[in-house]
């Protein structure tokens, strides 16, 4: 089976549930192979606005019946109760579950829909809503290369995939990717407000903290340098920007990030033991 005649069926139909849909009609899947539910009647709206031909209703098992692939996009605090009304089609012709949901770990998967199971647990964050999100996966012994191929697909359409088969190592990814997004922004917050007090005028202090991180962003992911020589690349002796290096580096900013990092990392431990 092709991966466009793939059945795919979405329960939650959240921001994340309706940046994959987009992303998949964007990439050529037919809509009318798509299915989303929720009870809530706006978030249904929102679906039925991305393309008429996707099958909307507020009934779970009808949304993934017959589906090749299941994505699990409700809140961490609902999907126990949400997954084990599912239990009775959980193996149903090979399919596949994508969890989507933060800090549900595949062992509280598969408590509700079966150790043999195919489940596939991703991490992606906020960019995914752009279609410029970073996805990492891990999968259940159960689930097999077809499979994991399936889930990647519908994991593409929000932006790049890896994959680790350490599910432990998640808690990394969630510090770093998952939360990633905010201190990004944070850093952009501050130096636009101190451009203001420089004397900027506000829109423009903006626009250049904004297109100052795109411009980085793409360099970094485009050029295929390593990080220390696109700095380096910036960095003339003596100069500005070595100024501005220097005050962070004296500032202790590595070890300030280090430990940033690390309590996000604790705290999706803990979280993940809740429940």
């Amino acid at each position: 089976m092709d991966n466009q005649d793939l059945k795919i069926g979405f329960v939650g139909s959240g921001n994340m549930a309706r940046a994959i849909i987009g992303g998949l009609i964007g990439s050529g899947h037919p809509p009318q192979r798509l299915a989303a539910a929720d009870p809530d009647s706006t978030q249904r709206g929102r679906v039925q606005a991305i393309h008429a031909g996707i099958r909307v209703t507020d009934n779970n098992d009808v949304a993934v019946d017959g589906a090749d692939v299941v994505v699990l996009a409700v809140k961490p605090q609902i999907m126990a109760d949400v997954v084990s009304a599912l239990t009775g089609s959980a193996g149903q012709g090979g399919r596949a579950y994508l969890s989507i949901a933060a800090g549900i770990t595949l062992g509280r998967l598969q408590s509700a829909l079966g150790t043999q199971t195919a489940i596939v647990r991703a991490m992606p964050n906020q960019p995914a809503q752009i279609g410029a999100g970073m996805s990492v996966l891990t999968a259940t012994p159960a689930t097999d290369a077809r499979q994991k191929a399936r889930a990647q697909y519908v994991a593409e359409s929000m932006g790049a995939v890896a994959w680790i088969d350490d599910e432990a190592l998640m808690d990394a990814v969630t510090a770093v990717s998952g939360s990633g997004p905010a201190y990004f922004y944070l850093f952009m917050e501050m130096m636009a407000d101190c451009a203001r007090e420089m004397g900027l005028p506000a829109d423009l202090a903006d626009t250049l903290v904004r297109q100052t991180a795109f411009g980085a962003g793409r360099v970094a992911l485009e050029s295929g340098l390593e990080l220390d020589k696109l700095r380096a690349g910036v960095t003339s002796k003596g100069g500005t920007t070595a100024a501005a290096i220097d005050v962070l580096e004296q500032s202790e900013f590595r070890a300030i990030v280090a430990r940033a990092l690390l309590a996000a990392r604790d705290r999706s431990t803990e979280l993940g033991k809740i429940g």
